[in-house]
């Protein structure tokens, strides 16, 4: 069956599929395969443009440009309808987590070839292990432990198909980012849905349908525009909420923290951390005259370490 498929069928190699993330604009799955060394191969046939970075394991793709090998760190990229077969030779079963992207955007982000040709949003079947890859899948899993966003996800899913494309020689199409009154309004636009609903779970493509861009140019010029991402920006609104809720009310933090939109205490402890640099318990209990000081000693400390 294909990795991008859903159940097993009767008497198909035995697997097991998780989705981690099933909103938005890039859905996240963790895939294993359970197949013994050895295991009889059948041909099998993609049916979602993904990428799927090797977790652990080792097994062979053979595709219409032949046999490869794949281990840890490999990224195998599916275009829809492309036929292929995957073997255990050398060892049995593998890991692998899976980034299926929304064929419209990723288009806009890579194109697909000729009008009426097949499919192809990826020139190769195979990327061998890659340093920045690498580090975006990383922050995935990070970002999926720590209970994150559908929005930061889809993020960290477009570059890194933007990253994947740009390797095979196939750069994103990226439009002229112009300095003009229309991409500030079409900011604005998306700023002020991220304040009317940052409790709700936005997605990047809720934000670029408000800006009237594609999802990838958006997040190019949102970025230009406010020096942060999306992602970045709804986290900063989601903690200035929550600092005049802890300095304004006696209500418990764990309340305060999922009436802001987080939906994990320590996601929001280690996301007000991160903008703050203490955490909420402790920014509640500070006088204003001790975060003053606390504030001007970090700023010293920075200006002679530089």
């Amino acid at each position: 069956m294909s990795r991008t498929q859903g159940a097993t069928p009767l008497g198909a190699t035995p697997m097991s599929r998780r989705e981690l993330a099933s909103d938005g604009l890039v859905r996240v799955f963790e895939y294993q395969c359970h197949a013994p060394k050895g295991a009889p191969s059948e041909p099998e046939e993609f049916t979602h443009a993904s990428i799927s970075v090797v977790r652990a394991g080792v097994f062979g793709f053979r595709s219409e440009r032949g046999p490869q090998l794949l281990t840890t760190g490999f990224a195998m990229l599916a275009n829809p309808g492309q036929q292929y077969e995957i073997t255990h030779e050398h060892a049995g079963g593998d890991r692998c987590l899976i980034f299926r992207f929304d064929e419209a955007s990723l288009e806009a982000l890579v194109g697909s070839g000729p009008r009426g040709a097949p499919r192809r949003y990826f020139a190769r079947s195979v990327l061998p292990p890659l340093p920045r890859i690498e580090a975006l899948r990383h922050l995935a899993e990070q970002r999926l432990a720590e209970g994150g966003t559908t929005l930061g996800l889809e993020e960290l899913g477009f570059a890194l198909a933007a990253n994947i494309s740009a390797q095979m020689g196939r750069p994103p199409k990226v439009e002229a980012l112009r300095d003009s009154r229309a991409a500030r309004d079409s900011v604005y636009a998306a700023i002020a849905e991220v304040e009317h609903a940052s409790a709700e779970e936005l997605s990047l493509g809720d934000l670029a349908r408000v800006a009237g861009l594609s999802p990838y140019h958006f997040l190019r010029v949102f970025k230009r525009e406010t020096g942060v991402t999306p992602h970045r920006f709804l986290m900063q609104v989601r903690v200035r909420r929550a600092l005049e809720l802890l300095r304004d009310t006696t209500r418990p933090v764990t309340e305060i923290a999922f009436d802001v939109g987080f939906g994990d205490l320590s996601n929001f402890i280690n996301t007000f951390r991160r903008e703050v640099g203490c955490s909420p318990a402790r920014f509640r209990k500070t006088t204003p005259e001790d975060w003053a000081s606390t504030v001007l000693s970090a700023r010293g400390k920075h200006e002679k370490a530089a």
